[in-house]
């Protein structure tokens, strides 16, 4: 799997063995011919880096980074940019770089969540090189900062919580019509479907209550596993209930499956309240 991009200028081989040999209870690190080998207890991840910015709009040089098997899609890095209110700073570094470190977990020997925490550590650690900018999740399209990185870390150790929001992106759209989108994009990172809701615009609604029951939803799924059911109905925000609808198609790019939550009426609510 194709997992983050370190963003900055161009960096070489030899700069990059040096930096990740100092990370703290890494395993072997060794430099191959065009990337650095390193084995974690997730597994084995190649380094490889890129004179060059980030091919947003160029499709056979993202297909070369995996492409949509893997989560990459056309346009990402510009969403990741103008879609990001945990860190407003993400444009202005998207904009800026010059070119990236990319890793890959090349051979996975644990699941996906460990992976994903091996990478960005990684990532972090390179992150102290005077180039580099932020960490680029693409599956995620997800711009951080390790200010932004840290802060979310430090919060979800006071919750008991996933660090989620660092891998995955929430979004938020006008759909017109009185409509309005929430969605999480990344969520196949850690194992799971990314989702997304349709909900009216209502005063007594915030939109950011709503992306909040996503990311409770999935912090539930991950943390205690399970799977969700077709037509399952969840209490949430707005003193709503919501119904989840599997494998709709997103209505935010990027084109992919999502688990769509829509509030129910007042009569589908009471109907579903109404003893059998």
């Amino acid at each position: 799997e194709i997992m983050p991009s370190l963003v900055g200028s161009e960096m070489c081989i030899r700069d990059r063995f040096g930096m990740l040999r100092s990370v703290i209870d890494i395993g072997e690190v060794a430099i191959a011919r065009d990337h650095v080998r390193i084995d974690t207890e997730a597994g084995v991840v190649f380094a490889a880096t890129y004179g060059a910015p980030w091919p947003d709009s160029d499709p056979e040089s993202l297909a070369e980074l995996g492409g949509a098997a893997v989560g990459i899609h056309m346009g990402g890095l510009a969403r990741a940019g103008a879609q990001d209110a945990l860190w407003p700073g993400g444009e202005r570094a998207a904009r800026a770089h010059q070119g990236f470190v990319h890793f890959i977990m090349a051979e996975a020997t644990a699941g996906p969540m460990a992976q994903i925490e091996a990478l960005e550590k990684l990532g972090v650690a390179m992150m102290s090189h005077p180039d580099a900018l932020c960490l680029y999740f693409p599956a995620g399209e997800s711009l951080r900062d390790g200010n932004i990185i840290g802060q979310i870390r430090s919060v979800s150790a006071d919750q008991g919580a996933l660090p989620l929001q660092i891998w995955v992106n929430g979004r938020l759209a006008d759909a017109g019509m009185g409509t309005n989108i929430a969605d999480l994009v990344g969520l196949g990172q850690v194992g799971l479907s990314d989702a997304e809701a349709v909900f009216p615009v209502r005063d007594d609604l915030a939109a950011f209550e709503v992306l909040g029951f996503l990311l409770d939803v999935t912090h539930h799924l991950a943390q205690e596993g399970g799977a969700l059911e077709d037509g399952v109905v969840y209490d949430g925000p707005g003193g709503l209930r919501w119904r989840a609808g599997l494998n709709a198609d997103a209505q935010i790019d990027p084109p992919r499956k999502v688990v769509r939550w829509i509030p129910l009426s007042p009569e589908e609510a009471a109907a579903e309240s109404a003893p059998a």
